[in-house]
């Protein structure tokens, strides 16, 4: 893939970071781990924490000069370039035991998501895009392909992702989510539902508890598929704490059967 000479070797190393990080999350996996609640009550293992400081450990030695936003060890540097990274996003299906987890890592530049690489590694699948030159998956020991999201149209046949209530925070995000579930056809989750939006099994997926370190890689790859990400209120901002992916067409839509839900 010719991305000119930055992006392709800021891909290369998210490459290298995922097959790093891989090495040592796989290390972990069903076995068992030290584990703790943080201050916003979700679940860490010694896992993601060995994860993310293999990550940074890397990234130290090859762009010493960028800065890391970690899950788990936070902000870190000053600079336009930034390294944004969720050791292990599904902590709670890692602990137990469960294949349903991923390794996130986007650069962000001059506030833009550019790269992105999002794993799998207990799948054996892989996800990767670099702005403006498209999304891919492969998926061991096939070839990888083009992601394209779906084209359906209307809104009462798109297939939707809605939160179970144990990630609806709070009243309101109830209410939307019954309002986007009525709207739609609610289907089973058989992967990150944004991966599901990039690979067309979804036209519709929400979230209401999410942060830049779960939304920037997917993001990315969503949107260079075909398809759009904003926060719930139609803004391109990863740090809302909410968050729409669809496959383009039915944004607009599912974005106003929001606002209008009250």
């Amino acid at each position: 893939m010719d991305l000119g000479s930055t992006l392709d070797v800021d891909l290369a190393l998210a490459h290298r970071l995922a097959d790093g990080a891989a090495s040592v999350s796989l290390s972990y996996f069903r076995r068992e781990l030290k584990s703790w609640s943080k201050d916003d009550g979700s679940l860490a293992t010694e896992a993601d924490l060995a994860v993310e400081d293999e990550l940074r450990t890397r990234l130290g030695i090859e762009r010493p000069g960028d800065a890391i936003l970690g899950e788990e060890r936070r902000e870190t540097g000053l600079s336009r370039r930034r390294w944004i990274l969720d050791g292990i996003d599904g902590t709670v299906d890692f602990a137990a035991g469960r294949s349903d987890w991923s390794t996130l890592v986007a650069l962000e530049v001059d506030g833009r998501v550019v790269v992105s690489v999002c794993d799998q590694p207990a799948q054996q699948r892989r996800y990767w895009a670099v702005r403006g030159y498209g999304a891919f998956c492969s998926t061991a020991p096939f070839a990888p392909s083009r992601l394209r999201v779906s084209t359906v149209r209307e809104l009462r046949s798109a297939r939707s992702y809605v939160p179970p209530p144990e990630w609806l925070p709070d009243e309101r995000a109830r209410r939307v989510a019954e309002a986007v579930a009525r709207a739609t056809r609610p289907t089973p989750e058989l992967n990150h539902p944004a991966f599901q939006v990039a690979t067309g099994g979804y036209e519709v997926a929400v979230f209401f508890l999410a942060g830049p370190r779960d939304l920037a890689g997917p993001a990315l790859i969503v949107e260079e598929a075909g398809g759009r990400f904003t926060d719930s209120g139609g803004r391109h901002d990863l740090t809302a704490g909410t968050a729409v992916f669809s496959n383009g067409v039915v944004h607009d839509e599912i974005l106003q059967v929001i606002a209008t839900t009250q």
